[in-house]
């Protein structure tokens, strides 16, 4: 398979990109796989209150989600990349979306020369995004606009010229140091503050021995889930 990670600011064209590549790959007859990298640090695709969540509080070391039109299997931890990417064997391509650690080559999506040189890297082949449609910058590496199929179509031929084969293995756990200013913990790599700002919103107060605490509604949440199992129990 090839492996390719499409990284970038917020709205500088990651996921128009993937998109693009998804449906130039497909036109030709290939098969893909796309992972998306999520950094808000509180981030679940579970609901704290759900049965499923309860399951995983349990200690269940993975939890399924089956429904009639998909499944969902869910790990309590952060998977190396080597382990998830054995669930796409068999795929000729897959597509990490904003994957700044692994260890495999690289589009930066960008709005300009600020935002692209800080997420560049020696593994960079490409710039694409909204820096596509602005030739006045000049840019040392080949770019692509991914909003037309001749530019998505050119961007899937570099890849299949400069993009070597491989196999789910050890090495692609090796992440990629850190970038200050770029992959810091303090806010997601889109450079966004929306979890800070959805918890300064989201606020509630409950009474507690005659107190009155301020929550957020997640851990109003928690709190009323782990009352009801004790009330259960």
């Amino acid at each position: 398979m090839k492996i390719v990670t499409i990284v970038g600011i917020r709205k500088s064209g990651k996921t128009s990109t993937v998109t693009a590549l998804i449906e130039a790959i497909r036109r030709r007859g290939k098969t893909v796989g796309a992972c998306k990298t999520v950094f808000c640090p509180t981030f679940s695709i579970d609901k704290p209150s759900s049965n499923t969540m309860r399951h995983r509080r349990a200690g269940s070391e993975l939890v399924c989600s089956r429904a009639k039109g998909e499944t969902a299997f869910l790990y309590p931890e952060a998977l190396p990349l080597s382990r998830i990417l054995e669930s796409y064997k068999g795929c000729d391509y897959v597509l990490l979306e904003g994957d700044y650690f692994a260890p495999v080559p690289r589009v930066v999506c960008a709005h300009n020369e600020v935002d692209a040189l800080p997420r560049t890297n020696s593994r960079t082949f490409a710039y694409s995004g909204r820096i596509s449609e602005k030739p006045e910058i000049e840019l040392s590496l080949p770019r692509f606009n991914p909003l037309t199929v001749e530019g998505a179509d050119a961007l899937l031929d570099l890849i299949d010229a400069k993009i070597p084969d491989i196999m789910p293995c050890s090495m692609l756990d090796d992440e990629l140091p850190p970038v200050s200013g770029v992959t810091g913990d303090d806010f997601c790599q889109c450079g966004c503050h929306h979890h800070q700002k959805k918890q300064e919103g989201e606020r509630v107060q409950v009474m507690v021995d005659g107190k009155a605490l301020t929550l957020t509604t997640e851990q109003r949440e928690l709190l009323l889930s782990w009352a009801k199992e004790q009330h259960n129990a």
